[in-house]
């Protein structure tokens, strides 16, 4: 008798499931000591949990009789059958939901609807906002003899973005921003915003953005030089590029903590935007304004057109391999049970080079730089409120306070004090503010400087 047949099949079905928790706990090992150096125990912990229950498990199940291992691997398949029908359904509803509903979609206007519909029926040379990241992400620029806009196309109708009913949509500056061109002509400038996304004006009306509310509230002179997407370097150079011109009494610098380090990592790669850790480097942006224009109508041109390749284009077979992968992972599974979250690589030493020099720029003619602490949506609709170790807040808010630059702290000094902190943000389901949130955090901001002012 073969050995094959001395195995019964519920025993086979027992030693494969032991074997796969083996491996997953083999490969666990693998990822955390050879990939990430052992450094990253406290994420890999649970994993390290899970497997080794699963291995001491199916090896218990090995002496249960028949009957009872055939009932362990059929609830055993079972939940991993409803976990992958879970993560299919979630993967492809998106898709699905799009297909049904192909007549309502039609009706939905995207950026591309906004910006045709504003050239053919208005006559209106609308171009889409265009953010230094994009730039980046796309490697279309890395010769470091080349110029790397920081801003915007200039003096034109800009299709921002959209979370809620209308697109947000604004008249750029002469620089590209988001900012009425005559603010530039005022000799003195006093407030003048660093950041991305919140502080561009993501996705409100021109006049809600925080440079626009803290004009009306002040009645003050105020320049955004905000972008989407931006993180600390991108926001040096801005700083450096536009700011020395105008030597602001107030700089306020806007930290989101979701993203602003990670965005760090890609901007320290390219050659050119490095170099603003160098004290005397500047592209002398404010003078080539018409190259940067011309440079950027190129992007929208080769976006466009990619975009409208991709239209009815199927996916390549790398992109279809992807999805399997994805779904073998169980990713969206693991993200909505914070499974995947926990991998801590501190924070980049040149977070706080960059930071520090930016705040002596500031002080080189006596202006005062504030730090301004964004806190991620997700802190208040994930349990996370009182976590000052969730994406390194207390890390991040020592640093600032050892270089002496005061904190404006938007999660403890607004936030915290509102029975309901969602409703802040747009339609209570997206992750910039609604036009109340941009205004109440505005007046905290203006609150807070003229407290420290007072000291």
């Amino acid at each position: 008798m073969s050995l094959y047949e001395k195995i019964k099949s519920t025993t086979l079905y027992v030693y494969l499931y032991l074997v796969l928790f083996i491996f997953l706990l083999s490969y666990t090992f693998y990822r955390a000591e050879f990939i990430h150096n052992g450094n990253q125990l406290s994420y890999y912990f649970k994993y390290y949990l899970i497997f080794i229950v699963g291995v001491f498990f199916w090896f218990l199940v090995l002496f249960l009789n028949e009957k009872k291992k055939l009932l362990v691997l059929i609830s055993a398949t079972g939940i991993i059958f409803l976990l992958y029908f879970y993560e299919i359904v979630r993967f492809y509803a998106p898709g699905i939901l799009k297909s049904i509903t192909v007549e309502t979609e039609s009706n939905e206007e995207t950026k591309y609807d906004v910006i045709q519909d504003l050239k053919i029926n208005k006559g209106i040379n609308a171009v889409p906002s265009i953010f230094p990241k994009a730039l980046l992400e796309k490697n279309l620029i890395d010769d470091k003899n080349d110029i790397f806009p920081l801003g915007g196309v200039s003096n034109r109708t800009t299709v921002f973005c959209k979370e809620g009913k209308a697109f947000s949509i604004y008249k750029s500056d002469r620089y590209g921003f988001n900012n009425p061109d005559n603010e530039w002509n005022k000799e003195k400038i006093f407030w003048f915003l660093i950041g991305d996304s919140f502080v561009q004006g993501s996705c409100v009306q021109p006049g809600e953005d925080f440079a626009s509310q803290i004009r009306f509230f002040t009645k003050q002179s105020a320049l955004n030089l905000g972008m989407s997407g931006n993180g600390p370097l991108i926001e040096l150079a801005t700083l450096k590029e536009y700011a020395a011109e105008k030597n602001p009494k107030i700089v306020l610098w806007f930290y989101f903590e979701r993203n602003d380090l990670e965005d760090l990592k890609k901007e320290k790669s390219n050659p050119i935007i490095i170099n603003y850790l160098d004290a005397g480097f500047s592209q002398q942006l404010y003078l080539k304004q018409e190259e940067i224009d011309k440079k950027l109508a190129n992007y929208i041109n080769l976006a466009q057109q990619e975009m409208l390749s991709k239209v009815n284009s199927s996916k390549t077979i790398p992109e279809k391999f992807l999805t399997f992968k994805k779904i073998i992972r169980l990713k969206i599974l693991r993200d909505k049970m914070s499974l995947d979250r926990g991998l801590n690589f501190g924070i980049d030493p040149l977070f706080e080079k960059i930071i520090t020099k930016a705040n002596n720029f500031v002080n080189s003619w006596n202006g005062k730089l504030f730090f301004v602490y964004l806190p991620d949506k997700e802190r208040y609709s994930g349990g996370k409120i009182k976590d000052d170790r969730y994406l390194k807040r207390k890390q991040i808010i020592d640093i600032i306070k050892k270089i002496n630059i005061p904190v404006i702290d938007i999660h403890e000094n607004f936030f915290m004090k509102q029975n309901d902190p969602i409703s802040f943000y747009a339609e209570r389901i997206y992750g910039h503010y609604s036009p109340e949130g941009y205004s109440k955090i505005s007046e905290v901001i203006i609150k807070k400087v003229e407290e420290f002012k007072s000291y």
